[in-house]
């Protein structure tokens, strides 16, 4: 696979371009890295309080439910909106060195997921403690289902970061298609609260089948159904194929765009 070895044969500059971007996120702050795991205790804190107490949801837990789906969304959305801006922002460095350009792309996704990783260590300790929920065998499953929505995003990634640089307005696009996507995906609310008719249409939508089953894996304890894991391969697998193949039959013509 193109993306497999683009990252291997150069694996210093994903390297580099990552930690860049971790240390211009944090320059200048007292805590530095320390800040990502104060914000995700600080989300458990506030999400406790208003799903519990203000607006007194009965469901036990639900804190716990909608930060699996907030912070799953946030490493997609997140990558997608900076991939927008990989290749067309780093122009001076596409025309002075020679390189794979799918690796700025690719260095997007990977510091996204550093930071949803980071968050991920420190939430889930904290969750099960609060919540009461114990480790268990479905759990397991995570490392393949992150890896699908890992293989999925690159795809995506992939895909806006070449259309960005041949038309500009994709950038804003995003923007809006993120918004919508968001109340189409079961984050904040549960897939068996939607009507039977429409319960098929978001199964379909693309960050579906990965938040269901981190929900069902996670809060429910449960083994992912078939229909989820035949979103998350289908998804997965089929978007890095098809961005891998898109960005390579017009990365010849990404320097002549900038």
């Amino acid at each position: 696979m193109a993306v497999v070895r683009a990252i291997v044969a150069y694996r210093e500059l994903v390297r580099n371009l990552v930690l860049k971007d971790l240390k211009i996120k944090y320059r200048g702050s007292v805590l530095g890295f320390l800040w990502s795991l104060v914000n995700p205790l600080a989300m458990v804190g506030v999400y406790t309080l208003a799903f519990n107490y203000i607006l007194a949801v009965n469901q036990p837990g639900f804190p716990f439910f909608i930060l699996l789906g907030v912070l799953a969304w946030t490493f997609f959305a997140n990558s997608a909106m900076m991939s927008t801006a990989a290749i067309v922002d780093g122009g001076s460095l596409v025309k002075a060195v020679r390189f794979p350009r799918m690796i700025l792309p690719l260095a997007t996704v990977l510091f996204n997921l550093s930071q949803y990783v980071l968050t991920i260590v420190v939430l889930l300790p904290v969750m099960f403690l609060l919540y009461h929920r114990p480790p268990s065998g479905p759990m397991l499953l995570f490392p393949v289902f992150l890896a699908l929505q890992l293989s999925f995003t690159v795809g995506v990634a992939l895909i806006l970061s070449a259309a960005t640089t041949f038309f500009r307005d994709v950038r804003h696009m995003v923007e809006v298609a993120l918004s919508l996507l968001f109340w189409t995906t079961p984050i904040v609310y549960t897939l068996s609260q939607v009507p039977e008719t429409w319960r098929t249409v978001l199964l379909l939508t693309p960050m579906t089948s990965f938040i269901v089953a981190y929900q069902q894996m996670f809060y429910y304890g449960s083994w992912p159904d078939a229909p989820i894991w035949g979103g998350a391969l289908v998804y997965g697998l089929g978007t890095l194929l098809v961005g891998t193949i898109g960005f390579r039959r017009v990365e010849h013509q990404l320097v002549e765009r900038l």
